[in-house]
């Protein structure tokens, strides 16, 4: 049985899917996207289309960027996707990568699901017990704009993630 922040893949679909709830028959999920090998693009004049250019890391606001364009009613990006939704359990063919029950470190990134605000994205900037204090950041087109220090228990992290963890410099502002 998937729990809470395993990643796992379904019957009939590519991607792999984020687990945020668990019911008794049912679980609750989400794409996964990597933070690494975003296309990066330019807009090319002559063919009036993006052209691809290379790979990039996203940027660190960006990491949750796809689940606050689902989670926002109003985002004009949907891709046609149902972002959230509550399968069979039955319809999961494998825990692909396994939920830690580790603590994430000071720098690393920590997607939290905020009751009010949705899928939200924050740098850990200390540690205490199992309270981790973050500095929280909207993208443009999430519900709520701006950046904020909360504390939330470890329980309430979905994923984290160490990709930018050796830039973290708590002095500095974020995404400059």
């Amino acid at each position: 049985m998937p729990k809470r922040g395993d990643i796992v893949t379904v019957e009939g679909e590519e991607l792999e899917f984020v687990v945020f709830e668990v019911r008794e028959d049912q679980i609750g999920i989400f794409p996964r996207y990597f933070v690494e090998d975003v296309d990066d693009k330019i807009w090319d004049e002559n063919e009036l289309d993006w052209t691809v250019i290379g790979k990039r890391p996203l940027q660190l606001s960006e990491w949750y960027n796809p689940a606050a364009r689902f989670d926002n009613e109003e985002a004009i990006v949907k891709y046609g996707v149902t972002f959230r939704q509550f399968i069979s359990t039955d319809k999961v063919l494998e825990i692909t990568q396994p939920a830690e029950d580790l603590l994430p470190e000071i720098g690393q990134w920590v997607l939290v699901d905020d009751e009010h605000r949705g899928l939200v994205c924050g740098v850990v900037e200390k540690l205490e017990g199992t309270d981790i204090h973050a500095h929280f950041v909207h993208h443009k087109c999430a519900k709520k704009t701006g950046h904020w220090k909360q504390v939330v228990k470890s329980s309430e992290v979905i994923l984290f993630d160490a990709t930018y963890q050796q830039m973290y410099d708590k002095d500095s502002t974020l995404d400059e």
